[in-house]
């Protein structure tokens, strides 16, 4: 009885927890790790957090994928980087890639070559392609699609 009424308050955190924002399975691991949940109590907390809809990978992958490149303006290779260290399974951070338009992606990132190469005063145009390069990469977008990119701007 006292074991039923624990796994209850427990479930009722967690449901709250994840109407929140969208959180994925390792989210909700870590959760129950910093709460003391042992490993058994784990796992069939967050399949009955799955079976009500609280949690899915995959909905979460497109979400987040989603949110990074329109809210951070992060590239494809930042995200998936950062899906794996949440412990996204690979299929899934291929479907929220595909779910992107890839004209929507092109435009964000010409968008921040525009912004950057207003900002950049250096006069040598190569230096300047550089920097904004260096940038571009650090923003996580694909090297090749960058100078692509720059090289039709500049």
């Amino acid at each position: 009885m006292l074991e039923n009424i624990r796994k209850n308050s427990v479930l009722k955190v967690l449901q709250t927890f994840c109407s929140y924002r969208e959180r994925c399975s390792f989210e909700v691991q870590q959760k129950l790790r910093r709460m003391g949940i042992v490993n058994p109590y784990r796992e069939k907390l967050i399949n009955e957090l799955k079976e009500e809809g609280f949690i899915d990978d995959k909905r979460f992958a497109e979400t987040y994928a989603r949110g990074k490149l329109i809210n951070n303006n992060w590239g494809k290779v930042k995200t998936r980087f950062s899906l794996q260290h949440l412990k996204i399974p690979e299929e899934y951070i291929n479907k929220a890639f595909e779910s992107i338009e890839e004209d929507d992606y092109n435009n964000i990132l010409q968008k921040i070559i525009e912004n950057k190469c207003a900002e950049i005063t250096e006069p040598n145009i190569e230096i300047k392609k550089n920097k904004i390069a260096r940038y571009c990469i650090q923003k996580g977008f694909e090297p090749s699609l960058i100078w692509q990119m720059i090289n039709k701007t500049l």
